[in-house]
């Protein structure tokens, strides 16, 4: 293996912050689409298949809102450990750092 084969130390993924985004935009999704059910099951003038389907949708909804908030909270507490990790500067960094000097 050369050199310029290995894989750079301080290039680092991006999975944290995709799963907090996704997060982001599942609660997004989930508010929008909840205001949605619940106009729908109000104008249903009491049509008992629309209100089902309303409910349903709602209770949908809602887990997919709290399925957004845990990865909101897994992908912030993801970012916070790899920033505190990056800067207990491991021996792997250090030499990286020798070799480029």
């Amino acid at each position: 293996m050369k050199p310029s084969d290995r894989p750079n130390p301080e290039q680092r993924s991006n999975n944290a912050m995709l799963v907090f985004c996704a997060g982001a935009g599942l609660c997004i999704l989930a508010y929008v689409l909840g205001v949605g059910a619940v106009i729908g099951a109000a104008f249903s003038g009491g049509d008992p298949a629309v209100v089902v389907g309303s409910v349903f949708g709602a209770v949908g909804v809602a887990l997919m809102g709290v399925v957004g908030v845990l990865m909101l909270i897994v992908g912030g507490v993801w970012m916070i450990v790899r920033v505190i990790a990056d800067q207990s500067g491991g021996a792997e960094e250090k030499r990286y750092r020798d070799i480029q000097r």
